[in-house]
């Protein structure tokens, strides 16, 4: 996958200032003893320094990050260690390992998990702290010759060295906390009762907007809307091409990605390159239904001010692999975010416009590496949308009344050879319709998009220098707030319409759902028994 022009999100080579960098960091591990070493007799200094030092560190960065607010809220810190990150997925595990014996292997890559959820946290915490704050912190993780001033011309490997050297030192801490936890009964214990995400709901504001009967109207609405997404997908059912702006996917080979064996937890090892070739392989056909300059995709940049707007000149689609709980496995999830200017108004006083918008679609892959899932949002959160691939029936909702499993079509396949492509309204990027195409590989009518990894978005250049996530502390784009938010509020979902970050997306005003739930595939859709076929009659690709 591509990366941004001047993308910070670091491509693991070791370029020369990485590589002071870690000497830097292989400097401050022998100091911290614990971390990497055992205090040589007579040193003078307590056996536990190490740890007391790390303890300190970690500390010292987290008030910085606070104070800066720097925080990244992609994943929910542990409260049994700071040096453990966790999301929604890798929860779901923790049930695994509540009874004896535990499966080593298994607790390992789960503790893994964990581990480098906390470590690329604070790499994008540390990357985006500005230099007057991280002048104070340089100290504690490299020596004095590499704790270049603020202030200073000096760029490149001198000036990358103590950010660098600081993200370092805390990977270094982090593996030695991770070695003593994993060899503690208790601590494992810990981990395990505390592996868990709050949801994004507000019980308060639930209470205090009376929740049980203001949903009743807000349900009724919901309806209402589903109602208006089905009739779209029906109308242009067999057209979804016409009249419309095209976005097409990078040109690729035409070759199956061939998936690598799963870890202990049944969790793929994808590398970074595999991971590429699967967005690649998939990456949608975009079809806009308008041609204005709010309806053109374009990549997220930050103006003079910090604020964010897309660079339609720049035509741009995020990609990120998930993972989920599914049909008696672990399975790939391909999600693909298309960011425009804003949502245009209807009128005057329409509750839903606003600075920036995003769809997100996300293709669920099954055992073979084959589409079996189609689900899309927007990225506030708004107009869940399911579209089975193939003999999958919804599971009885717990309730009438909760948002459940809204599927306004079926697909009976996505063969290799073809893509998905998902039709999008004008001004308001409702998804309209999701079929499949033969891949446009030999299209020159279409306009060609860049893949970048999504991450990208925790880290955009800043015109002055540094860098700065497109999300704040709470996991939502500044700048993007809905004026709904004030009619919104009772459904206990704070500043509905906001664009939100991966990880923080509630999808349902009537009841509770996330987008990233580990079990939101497992709870909504088992598989047609085979003697009672409910599938419609198979399609064929159709043209893009």
């Amino acid at each position: 996958m591509d990366r941004a022009p001047h993308d910070p999100v670091p491509d693991r080579r070791l370029a020369p200032h990485r590589a002071v960098a870690l000497a830097a960091a292989a400097s401050v591990a022998l100091a911290l003893a614990g971390c990497a070493s055992v205090t040589p007799p007579g040193a003078g200094a307590p056996r536990d320094a190490g740890p007391a030092r790390c303890d300190a560190l970690v500390r010292a960065v987290d008030r910085a990050v606070d104070a800066a607010g720097v925080r990244d809220a992609q994943h929910a810190p542990h409260p049994a260690s700071p040096w453990l990150r966790v999301d929604r997925f890798t929860a779901s595990f923790a049930a695994s390992f509540a009874s004896a014996p535990l499966d080593a292997e298994a607790l390992g890559a789960w503790l893994a998990r964990m581990r480098d959820a906390d470590a690329r946290s604070r790499e994008v915490e540390v990357g985006n702290l500005p230099d007057t704050d991280l002048a104070g912190l340089a100290g504690l993780a490299s020596p004095p010759d590499l704790a270049t001033p603020s202030s200073s011309p000096v760029v490149g490997a001198r000036a990358a060295a103590p950010r660098d050297a600081l993200t370092d030192a805390l990977a270094a801490c982090g593996a030695s906390a991770l070695a003593a936890l994993r060899a503690d009964p208790d601590a494992i214990a810990r981990v395990r009762e505390g592996a868990r995400v709050p949801d994004d709901y507000s019980d308060a504001l639930r209470t205090l907007g009376l929740y049980p009967i203001a949903s009743l109207p807000f349900g009724a609405g919901v309806a209402r809307e589903e109602a208006a997404m089905r009739a779209a997908f029906e109308r242009h059912a067999g057209r979804l091409g016409d009249g419309t702006t095209r976005y097409l996917p990078p040109v690729t080979a035409r070759t199956a990605v061939a998936l690598p064996p799963p870890d202990a937890l049944g969790v793929l090892r994808l590398d970074a390159s595999t991971r590429d070739a699967l967005l690649a392989a998939h990456a949608p056909v975009w079809a806009l239904a308008g041609d204005g300059p709010d309806d053109r995709i374009g990549r997220v940049v930050l103006d003079a001010d910090d604020a964010p707007r897309t660079e339609p000149a720049l035509p741009t689609v995020y990609g990120r692999v998930a993972f989920t709980r599914w049909d008696g496995g672990v399975r790939v999830q391909l999600v693909y975010t298309a960011w425009f200017p804003r949502r245009a108004p209807a009128g005057p006083l329409d509750p839903l416009a606003g600075r920036l918008d995003a769809v997100v679609l996300r293709a669920t892959l099954d055992a073979d590496g084959r589409v079996a899932m189609v689900d899309s949002i927007h990225a506030c959160g708004c107009w869940h949308l399911f579209v089975p691939v193939g003999p999958w029936r919804v599971r009885p909702a717990p309730s009438k009344r909760e948002e459940w499993a809204f599927v306004p079509a079926r697909l009976d396949a996505v063969p290799q050879g073809t893509r998905l492509r998902v039709r999008l309204a004008a001004r308001t990027h409702a998804v309209e319709g999701i079929d499949a195409v033969p891949d446009p590989r030999e299209d020159r009518d279409g306009v060609r998009y860049t893949l970048v990894d999504d991450d990208a978005l925790r880290r955009l250049p800043r015109v002055h220098g540094g860098t700065r996530s497109l999300f704040d502390a709470r996991g939502r784009v500044p700048g993007s707030e809905r004026a709904e938010r004030w009619l919104f509020w009772p459904m206990g979902i704070p500043d509905a319409g906001s664009m939100r970050q991966w990880g923080r997306q509630p999808t349902a005003f009537v009841g509770r759902r996330h987008f990233d739930d580990a079990d939101l595939l497992e709870r909504r859709f088992g598989r047609v028994p085979a003697d009672r076929p409910e599938m419609p009659p198979a399609r064929a690709p159709r043209s893009p």
